[in-house]
């Protein structure tokens, strides 16, 4: 169904905001369990990957907290991408004007982020994470502009 000519197209989804919003509490809810409660997480779900991986005849040394806790930054902040791409181009539209401002609450979170963590016992805030989470959040916005893209070729062949 075409838009008619002059007529406004919706700027953001609320829904998809919320969803967004309720990330990031998600996430900087994360970031104030203090050092030994979020190494636990980590270890306990090290050793359960290690645990599947040896019961299925699988090499699992490889599997560790470094690897566990970088796999989570770089997937929750891909999920937070998508999220705030949808958000914020509901019709996938690729409207210039919403690029700097999805890319601008996408550099931001993981700044509060590690800033929060410079304030709980045990924790740090890095620049490296930092770096991690932008590239998990940019690898969320590449895949939810595949995702879109495939569905938009999809009503076209089928139309």
């Amino acid at each position: 169904m075409r838009r008619a000519a002059g007529a406004r197209e919706r700027t953001v989804s609320w829904p998809w905001v919320a969803a967004a919003a309720c990330m990031v509490m998600l996430i900087w809810g994360n970031s104030l369990v203090p050092g030994e409660g979020s190494s636990g997480i980590s270890l306990a779900v090290v050793d359960a990957v290690q645990r599947f991986l040896h019961g299925l005849g699988l090499p699992w040394e490889w599997v560790t907290n470094f690897l566990v806790r970088k796999t989570a930054h770089f997937t929750e902040y891909a999920a937070l991408g998508v999220l705030v791409s949808q958000a914020g181009d509901p019709r996938g539209s690729r409207a210039r004007f919403r690029f700097p401002a999805i890319a601008l609450v996408l550099a931001c979170v993981p700044c509060v982020d590690e800033a929060i963590q410079l304030f709980v016992s045990g924790r740090s805030g890095q620049l490296t994470d930092v770096l991690l989470d932008c590239c998990g959040a940019l690898a969320g916005v590449a895949v939810r502009c595949v995702a879109v893209a495939r569905a938009r070729g999809r009503r076209r062949a089928s139309a």
